[in-house]
């Protein structure tokens, strides 16, 4: 009988301890960093190696950045497009600072060139003056597909595409906001998703290295 009463008191301490303000955040603690740990598990690459080693990286719309990315040294930039990946990494310093997804010219006579180049223009809000839509005298949109120099639906005239944040680099071609689909898509231009675009377009400068390969 005496066991038992000290098997029972026993438990009684063990729970009031465990009930108490210090026992209860010991266990909250515990209880984040068994979370912390099994979050670590399944988090997403955080290298540049680990990035483009997954399986997913030619299909993916995801940006990597890193520590490069707080440089700011246009004569020292470089921006590669990986044509067959359809991929763009930005260097500062001979650091890569970004990897981002891409959308280059279509198959059939619109493949975007390969070679070196600089940016020869930027302009923030920039519109094409070969591509577009045909619009209405109040410009309201009428027909897609549009081609500078040719006639429309009657009483519409052309507009050209918007293409935020434009870099020329190679005639009529440049970097821009735009479409980004996971294959070749465009009339020639790199179209890049807006947050790696505004990046670029505040991290290079009129003669910063283009590279398409």
């Amino acid at each position: 009988m005496k066991t038992f009463s000290f098997f029972l008191l026993a438990a009684a301490l063990l729970l009031s301890a465990c009930s108490s303000p210090e026992a209860r955040i010991r266990n909250m603690y515990a209880e984040g960093d068994r979370l912390e740990a099994e979050a670590k598990n399944k988090r997403l690459a955080y290298t540049f190696e680990d990035f483009i080693a997954s399986d997913s990286y030619r299909d993916s719309r995801d940006m990597w950045r890193g520590a490069a990315i707080e440089q700011y040294d246009p004569a020292h930039s470089v921006v590669v497009i990986l044509l067959e990946e359809q991929r763009g990494r930005l260097y500062i310093n001979g650091q890569i600072a970004m990897d981002f997804p891409v959308c280059s010219g279509r198959f059939g006579g619109k493949e975007t060139p390969k070679g070196t180049f600089r940016i020869t223009q930027k302009v923030r809000d920039y519109r094409s003056n070969l591509y577009g839509s045909y619009v209405d005298a109040e410009d309201n949109f009428v027909k897609g597909d549009a081609e500078a120099g040719k006639p429309g639906p009657a009483g519409t005239h052309f507009r050209g595409a918007s293409m935020p944040y434009w870099m020329r680099f190679n005639g009529a071609i440049g970097l821009h906001v735009g479409n980004v689909h996971r294959d070749a898509a465009s009339h020639g231009c790199v179209r890049v998703p807006e947050e790696a675009c505004s990046i670029l377009f505040s991290k290079l400068a009129i003669g910063s290295q283009v590279v398409v390969e």
